[in-house]
């Protein structure tokens, strides 16, 4: 079950550190400025996350054969936890549009506008991606009230230890908004 979870997860670990052009990101965990080079790191995340689905079907694929030739408690893990991680990408989230995957296109084009706009909150914004939302760089002015995921940079806790992480987290913050909830959904 272990190998065909972790099988599936492979991409969001590799895909996203490793690039033909690199891009200029600054190092983790310094916050990045929301910019060109940001919104295409994240566009090729959000392709290795989804690319995690193709390649959970080679473990789905192994199990069955192994069932087929004889019950295995390997090709029945291989089919539960290569299942696991195609269900988690299929499943949204949550309900909102934004919320739903962490690497959602809704996501990308609020950025994409953040970059864009200039706000009045300050004469000089410049926003950066902290921890728990986009800010102002200058009065720290929330421009956006979401968490920040896994943005495929190297991290200063290792190869392995990041990885781990991302892993686990499945590239989602790990932190949440602090947006408050309609009252439809309560």
């Amino acid at each position: 079950m272990f190998f065909g979870w972790f099988f599936t997860r492979i991409p969001l670990v590799i895909l996203p550190r490793i690039s033909i052009r690199s891009l200029d990101l600054v190092n983790h965990p310094n916050p990045p400025e929301i910019n060109e080079s940001l919104i295409l790191q994240i566009l090729r995340i959000r392709r290795a996350y989804w690319a995690s689905i193709p390649f959970g079907l080679i473990p789905l694929v192994l199990g069955v054969i192994m069932l087929n030739q004889s019950p295995s408690s390997v090709g029945f893990g291989l089919i539960v936890g290569s299942s696991w991680v195609i269900l988690s990408r299929i499943v949204p989230f949550d309900l909102d549009p934004m919320f739903r995957f962490p690497y959602s296109m809704n996501l990308i084009h609020e950025l994409n506008r953040i970059r864009v706009e200039s706000f009045p909150c300050c004469s000089s914004s410049n926003p950066f991606w902290a921890l728990d939302s986009v800010r102002c760089s200058s009065c720290h002015h929330i421009l956006l009230d979401y968490p920040r995921p896994d943005l495929g940079r190297s991290r200063i806790d290792g190869w392995l230890w990041g990885s781990l992480r991302v892993m686990i987290l499945d590239g989602h913050s790990l932190s949440e908004s602090n947006m408050p909830k309609n009252s439809e959904e309560e």
